[in-house]
């Protein structure tokens, strides 16, 4: 299931690039220098959690890269706290919905459901009200670079899960895309296209099918 989810790995504004490109972009994203600023760590996450913190609502297009080779794309919706809806383009018929307690991924051609805590992934760290990377995950390296900024983090709980590295807009600090090595060392690697930022997204798109239902014989 944690390798399904992986696919949230890496959004960016880069070009669209070739295969090679793509490796050497996942190379860039994990430098083998850890940090180029110890001195100015705290005050430098604490800048990443302010800009974190202050963006709610993001919509836009992604394209995946997985690591057998095969690309994908959808479009991605992210309501903080703890909301999250990705939508596979056809024919992929994965939908994948925070509802801001669990994490569901539903076939929707196959009809199967399989539901894990959102508190036990990855992305439960950015979907967060306070987002605090200085006590909520281990940061394992901070490469500053003049356009963008490289942080990776581990969940210090269980490593094993993988490493996320989050790319950020030097400038706003903005998020351009992250991407992951899970605990096989294998990269996934997704483009972020179209990002907006809405001052309010439809809330149905974060209600499962079995909410909605709920719901509706409630009213009646």
């Amino acid at each position: 299931m944690y390798k399904l989810l992986f696919f949230i790995a890496y959004f960016t504004l880069i070009s669209f690039p070739s295969s090679g490109e793509t490796t050497r972009k996942i190379e860039e994203s994990n430098p083998a220098a850890p940090f180029t600023d110890v001195k100015n760590l705290i005050s430098d996450l604490k800048l990443i959690n302010n800009a974190m913190n202050s963006t709610i609502h993001i919509e836009g297009r992604f394209v995946q890269y997985a690591p057998d080779g095969s690309i994908i794309a959808g479009n991605l919706f992210i309501n903080r706290p703890g909301k999250l809806r990705i939508e596979y383009d056809s024919p992929n018929s994965l939908l994948i919905i925070s509802d801001g307690v669990s994490l569901i991924q539903k076939d929707v051609n196959l009809g199967t459901t399989d539901r894990i805590p959102l508190s036990s992934t990855p992305i439960y760290y950015f979907l967060k009200k306070n987002i605090d990377l200085d006590k909520d995950v281990k940061v394992t390296g901070l490469i500053k670079k003049e356009k963008e900024w490289y942080i990776s983090i581990a969940d210090p709980s269980d490593e094993a899960i993988g490493v996320l590295t989050i790319i950020l807009d030097a400038n706003k600090l903005r998020i351009k895309g992250w991407s992951i090595i899970d605990g096989s060392e294998s990269p996934t690697y997704v483009k972020l296209t179209d990002i907006r930022y809405p001052k309010i997204l439809n809330p149905r798109l974060f209600l499962t099918r079995e909410k909605s239902k709920r719901k509706t014989r409630k009213n009646n």
